[in-house]
């Protein structure tokens, strides 16, 4: 056998495609037949395409291929190579025949018999691998499943698949798997008692918290988040964002403190990473870590969002999803290479049936395990609309408040973008909401231009613009607004103010701070804050912090103290956000000088980030229940003076 100069592919149920280099041979074949077993079936030439270095035959046959048996192509001289199933699995015929609606594939426990499920339809043979021994695994010819059952509670056994597939053998992890040995290396069987989806108060003005496990908690686990769920709870956070908790590849579970990452590149999506375990060689410990967490968190009576990445691939060639169903999960490009529209790692196939039931079960795993209560999709532009559609459909039919929501930025993609889930398309997917970078850059200044000003950083005349964004008229509707100055991407928002206001005091930068925070809490649509930034968290003034080190990423907890200021503005400025429903609330923008005004029932409130003094004239009596100091007490005549780069809030007596 030769496949290195000859290679044959499946593309259709009557369609091959033949690259022969032309290093052999020249590339001219005048004849390549179909081989199974020694029985010869003829090709039909359809077309010869040279290419740059090697040339194309396409060919059709008449004969039935049966998916998962072992074929070979012969050609000049007797050469053979495997015929590989390439997209023959992205044709709706392969995606109706063998798609597969039950929920246990995987390792599943129930009543005292352990069963393994493994969905590879064009592999020719599986072997389970488990505690040093090895099963043939029985093939279900109607959907592609193999499955194999014991008797026995095999909890804590470690596994691998062995798929041989396309004249090649690999030895792999399970897509499937609940839990791993660490840096991913078995499977490990998980005997999960799940948890009953509760029903909690919904909210109607929802502020999020993002938070890195890592960055937040002294040991960076799970367990060591729970001590600061007291100070989040008393901020006025109603759901706290995690960043991707779910085993990635960047970070030796061995030495996780050498190694550095936010964890933007999944290898396995349904079991947890176990850096983030007090032990990270007990893989069933983090299940139960993550579990705490997520009930402690729930017990402060906020709820548990999961930043989840299903836009990309760590490592797609070396991928179990590729090594078990080659060709399947991930697009391609007109090369025949991997589709990386983000730059990130290949583009998941989202639109194909097994691939989007794939999402679909992890995110209800994640709800009924964990009683997870939402759902940040990194790079959501780069899934289709119909499973984003799919999604909510399946966990409003479990949790009706599920929070759904991600990052809509138009990008090439391998696919038509009037098909996906990007915030141009938000009427489509209308109770799914976007961050809005467009509300970050013209309050804070562009992200991406670190001298650049935006309103809040003194820019006054941008507020037009100002009042545009903070309506939300982006979107079909305010709700779909995630309001943001600040996330884990790019620079910390008081880094940007050290650039972009370089000309004023220190104190002025904390004012603007402030004032940011106030234009976010004060919008139509869903408050967003990243940790640290209601205590003015800098990275030292580096833009992308992904990889960097944990003394630039570490959050310093005595900083709440130094900007208490700043953290008190901000859970007053919250308190007052939830009782008046800011968010969801028709509230009347106008301005004047550069400066906003707002009202809404009995309040008012006056956004000031010029250099001077406002003084805002009024009829009758107001309160002062919110001004840069945080006083509530002060009482009103016909006018008050809002200091420069501040924000007052009066209610009428």
């Amino acid at each position: 056998m030769n496949d290195y100069f000859i290679r044959a592919y499946l593309d259709d149920y009557k369609l091959i495609t033949i690259e022969m280099d032309i290093s052999f041979f020249d590339g001219e074949c005048n004849r390549f037949d179909l081989i199974k077993n020694e029985l010869i079936i003829p090709l039909n030439l359809i077309s010869k395409t040279k290419k740059n270095a090697y040339y194309e035959y396409k060919y059709s046959f008449d004969a039935d291929i049966v998916v998962s048996q072992p074929y070979e192509v012969m050609g000049i001289n007797g050469y053979r190579t495997p015929l590989v199933y390439r997209y023959i699995v992205k044709t709706e015929r392969f995606n109706q025949q063998y798609y597969y609606d039950d929920d246990d594939l995987g390792s599943v426990v129930i009543n005292g018999i352990t069963t393994f499920k493994l969905w590879a339809p064009t592999a020719n043979n599986v072997i389970l691998s488990i505690n040093d021994k090895y099963f043939k695994m029985n093939r279900n010819e109607v959907n592609g499943v193999y499955s194999l059952a014991f008797n026995g509670d095999l909890t804590g056994s470690l596994y691998n698949y062995i798929v041989s597939v396309n004249g090649n053998t690999y030895t792999t992890i399970d897509p499937y798997g609940k839990a791993s040995t660490a840096n991913s290396k078995q499977s490990v069987v998980a005997n999960l008692i799940k948890a009953e989806p509760s029903v909690r108060e919904i909210t109607e003005d929802p502020v999020i918290y993002e938070v890195c496990i890592r960055d937040y908690s002294e040991s960076g686990t799970f367990d060591g988040l729970i001590p600061h769920l007291d100070y989040i709870s008393e901020l006025g956070i109603s759901h706290i964002q995690l960043l991707p908790v779910n085993d990635f590849g960047s970070v030796n579970d061995y030495h996780k403190d050498i190694y550095y990452n936010w964890g933007y590149d999944p290898v396995q999506y349904q079991a947890l990473d176990n850096s983030y375990c007090y032990d990270p060689t007990n893989p069933l410990l983090v299940i139960d870590e993550f579990k705490n967490l997520c009930e402690a968190i729930h017990h402060k009576k906020m709820k548990v969002v999961l930043d989840v990445v299903f836009n990309h691939h760590y490592y797609a060639s070396r991928s179990s999803f590729n090594q078990i169903v080659p060709y399947y999960y991930f697009r391609y490009d007109k090369e025949n290479k991997f589709y990386e529209g983000s730059f990130c790692g290949a583009e998941l196939d989202t639109g194909l049936r097994m691939c989007r039931k794939y999402i679909i079960d992890t995110l209800v795993y994640f709800v009924k395990q964990y009683d997870v209560d939402g759902f940040r999709f990194d790079l959501m532009s780069f899934i289709d609309i119909e499973t984003m559609l799919k999604i909510e459909e399946n966990l409003k039919s479990i949790k009706e408040d599920v929070m759904l929501y991600g990052e809509g930025w138009v990008m090439k993609t391998g696919e038509k973008q009037l098909e996906m889930a990007n915030y141009s398309n938000s009427r489509l997917i209308k109770n799914i909401s976007f961050f809005n970078d467009e509300f970050r850059d013209v309050i804070k200044g562009n992200s991406f231009d670190y001298s650049a000003t935006g309103y809040g950083t003194g820019n006054i005349w941008m507020a037009k613009k100002a009042i545009e964004v903070m309506k939300a008229k982006r979107f079909f509707k305010p709700s779909q607004s995630i309001n943001y100055v600040e996330c884990h991407d790019d620079m910390a928002c008081f880094d940007k103010l050290n650039r972009c206001c370089i000309n004023e005091t220190h104190r002025e930068r904390i004012q603007r701070q402030k004032l940011l925070i106030s234009c976010i809490l004060l919008s139509r649509g869903i408050s967003f804050l990243h940790a640290g930034q209601e205590f003015c968290r800098s990275k030292n003034g580096i833009p992308n912090t992904y990889n960097a080190p944990d003394s630039v990423n570490k959050i310093n907890h005595r900083q709440k103290e130094e900007y208490y200021d700043v953290v008190r503005f901000t859970k007053n400025l919250i308190e007052i956000k939830k009782k008046y429903n800011f968010g969801s609330a028709s509230v009347s923008y106008s301005e004047k000088e550069g400066i906003i005004i707002g009202k809404y029932q009995d309040l008012t409130f006056i956004i000031n980030p010029s250099q001077d003094d406002f003084l805002y004239s009024f009829r009758g009596t107001k309160q002062v229940i919110l001004d840069d100091g945080g006083r509530q007490e002060f009482i009103a005549e016909k006018e008050w003076l809002v200091k420069r780069i501040s924000t007052v809030i009066l209610r009428e007596l």
